[in-house]
């Protein structure tokens, strides 16, 4: 039986009393069937036959809806393949250029820059994004001079063995290795630590340190290059700032790692920066004895 197009539902008995259909009554009247009877029977047939299309009609109304979820379903699980696909290809182009970033960077189309563009080195930077102390070395004209050399030579995920204090074969990677040559902040000169400055400011703020600690540590540089020491002819006086800087930095990160509460580094302190006098003044003094002294 062939599919039925029109909703037996909104279909309405023909009045088969009219005129229009007389020969259809003529036809069954005879016998005890008048014209009454005649119109009765067809009514009847007709209803029968629009009861058995509206079952037909509501059967194929079920059987379409539920071909349309399935072909939905299929549908929703084609666009979730395609969705899983691509997440998957985008995460593979995404490790690919995690893995070979170099390969990847874009490049802009102009010209070669007249001044070269300062490399800072991974150890330093690798650091600074974890808040961590690092020497103002890795700031200094030789400090880029050693990350230019190093950047070169390995990628910051370079595995390197080395040896630990125990004898141990360990590896790392060369971004957590910093330079044996770096110094510590009190064997910088003055002029080291000048230049030092706005880059470990710069590269504070890129590694998003918070506004607090960033406006802390211009504060420290700032009052240590106003501080009297800083115009002496004493040379010991420049030291003397030197051994205070680092002594506070060092101290300050092993505050602010141990929990035990940290400071306001930017204050100065006049009587920390007397004691690292009395360090510095007693160690030369100390170095003029033992050159002087004839057993």
């Amino acid at each position: 039986m062939s599919a039925l197009t029109l909703d037996p539902n909104e279909a309405v008995c023909p009045d088969y009393a009219s005129e229009d259909y007389a020969a259809a009554r003529n036809a069954m009247i005879g016998g005890n069937i008048d014209k009454a009877a005649a119109v009765i029977l067809l009514a009847n047939a007709w209803n029968a036959t629009n009861a058995a299309e509206k079952a037909i009609w509501a059967r194929q109304m079920r059987e379409a809806a539920e071909a349309e979820r399935e072909r939905e379903q299929r549908d929703r699980e084609e666009i979730e393949r395609r969705a899983e696909a691509r997440g998957l290809e985008e995460e593979l182009i995404v490790e690919e250029k995690k893995k070979y970033k170099n390969k990847y960077t874009d490049v802009s189309m102009v010209p070669p820059p007249l001044i070269p563009s300062e490399i800072l080195p991974a150890y330093a930077t690798s650091r600074l994004q974890d808040g961590m102390y690092v020497e103002m070395w890795y700031f200094t004209n030789e400090g880029l001079d050693y990350a230019l050399k190093t950047s070169a030579a390995l990628d910051d995920d370079f595995m390197i063995q080395s040896i630990d204090k125990d004898g141990n074969a360990v590896w790392t990677t060369a971004a957590s290795r910093g330079s044996k040559t770096a110094l510590d902040d009190r064997d910088l000169s003055w002029e080291q630590f000048s230049v030092a400055i706005p880059r470990f400011l710069d590269a504070i703020h890129a590694a998003e340190w918070t506004d607090q600690r960033q406006t802390m540590m211009a504060n420290l540089f700032t009052g240590l290059q106003a501080h009297p020491y800083r115009s002496s002819r004493d040379p010991l006086d420049k030291i003397i700032l030197l051994r205070y800087l680092s002594e506070q930095r060092r101290l300050w990160h092993q505050a602010i790692e141990a929990g035990t509460g940290a400071w306001d580094i930017g204050i100065l302190s006049d009587t920390l920066i007397r004691a690292a006098a009395d360090s510095v003044r007693r160690e030369h003094l100390d170095r003029i004895v033992s050159n002087t002294y004839i057993p």
